[in-house]
């Protein structure tokens, strides 16, 4: 691990930014939270198409739904690979949405070199600005985020089932839910805390996209799975055949399993992508490019023996673009030498930097 600091420059100053420049290959590295922002290039989308446990899951429950049937794929990307499966399965007719705009160019080019071109209707845009007629028997969504509903999957698949989707339409994922457990970041981390040096142009964009710096989600890749100090417990439990309340609270108590050191939580998913696929996606402990995501509570970790108890109120929040959920957490620790409570707000956009700990310890003016 080689530390070092790059800057990042905005309109009202600049920031310095703690990069690990020799990240040690298969070691966890800290990387922003990408998935809900409109970043990607082709090294997410290669992370993507190669993801071989997201995708065996994914087909297994899209395909055999398809024959004879239309299919909406919301979220299509420059490879419109769902589309083409669906299409090339016997769909009777697939219409594919993609809101990026290089993205679009790329998978208009991709898709006039295909077999299955006159199948697929690729259009530009999100799918709240397009109507279907007729509607859609199957969708498949990849909005799923280092969280449930981080990508906005509740919103749009509200907006789907009222406007887009036939009543009874197969939505692939079925379902997903976000656990929670006590972690220490800076014990993953002991020499410090850094970006990877692959995550710099992505962080750039984000900040450059909220329009300065801001706290942005953290996630870890690569963490040891052991690393958490009690079982998963789940804040988010959410089925897409159906509209869900895009706002929510859930309360719950997480029992220290062994003697560690905490100073926030460790957030993860457990995918059902359907019927057909064999196991669900756990983000944790499966090799997929799902990542787990950090939230602080504590600017210094504390000290936890078994049995001690973490209560955490996790609230999900619309944030004000009407899509993308804000999260805020409120969390009590319980032992024997005293009571500590925490709380953090995880916003998708905002102002707020340096309200934790970590984010001042990678951050500089």
């Amino acid at each position: 691990m080689a530390l070092s600091r790059e800057t990042y420059n905005y309109r009202d100053g600049r920031v310095g930014i703690a990069i690990d420049s020799s990240p040690e290959y298969g070691s966890p590295a800290i990387w922003p939270s990408v998935g809900e922002y409109p970043i990607y290039d082709p090294y997410l989308y290669y992370a993507m198409s190669n993801d071989t446990v997201r995708n065996d899951a994914f087909r297994a429950a899209l395909l055999p739904a398809c024959p004879g049937r239309r299919v909406l794929d919301i979220g299509t990307g420059e490879n419109v690979h769902w589309a083409l499966e669906a299409a090339r399965q016997g769909a009777q007719s697939v219409v594919a949405l993609e809101a990026m705009p290089r993205s679009h160019a790329v998978a208009t080019k991709r898709l006039a070199q295909a077999p299955e071109r006159e199948k697929v209707d690729l259009r530009y845009g999100v799918s709240f600005d397009h109507d279907l007629d007729p509607r859609a028997d199957v969708c498949v969504a990849e909005l799923i985020g280092s969280f449930a509903s981080s990508e906005g999957m509740l919103a749009a698949m509200a907006d789907a089932h009222a406007r887009l989707l036939n009543p009874g339409a197969v939505v692939v994922p079925a379902a997903c839910d976000t656990l929670v457990a006590p972690v220490s970041l800076r014990d993953l981390f002991p020499a410090g805390l850094a970006f990877s040096s692959d995550a710099l142009p992505y962080l750039r964009q984000i900040f450059d996209f909220n329009g300065g710096p801001f706290d942005l989600r953290l996630t870890v890749v690569n963490p040891d799975p052991g690393c958490v100090l009690s079982s998963g417990g789940v804040v988010e439990q959410l089925r897409f055949d159906r509209a869900e309340p895009l706002d929510a609270t859930t309360e719950v108590e997480l029992r220290i399993e062994r003697a560690g050191r905490v100073d926030g939580l460790l957030c993860w998913i457990r995918l059902d992508a359907g019927p057909g696929a064999d196991t669900t996606i756990d983000s944790l402990l499966d090799k997929t490019n799902w990542t787990p995501a950090y939230l602080p509570l504590f600017d210094e970790s504390l000290d936890v023996c078994e049995g001690d108890v973490v209560t955490v109120s996790f609230e999900r929040r619309t944030s004000p673009d009407g899509v993308h959920p804000d999260y805020l957490v409120d969390a009590t620790l319980t032992r024997s030498l005293g009571v500590v409570s925490g709380s953090f707000v995880s916003c998708y956009r905002g102002r707020s930097f340096g309200t934790a700990a970590v984010y001042r310890e990678l951050f500089s003016s």
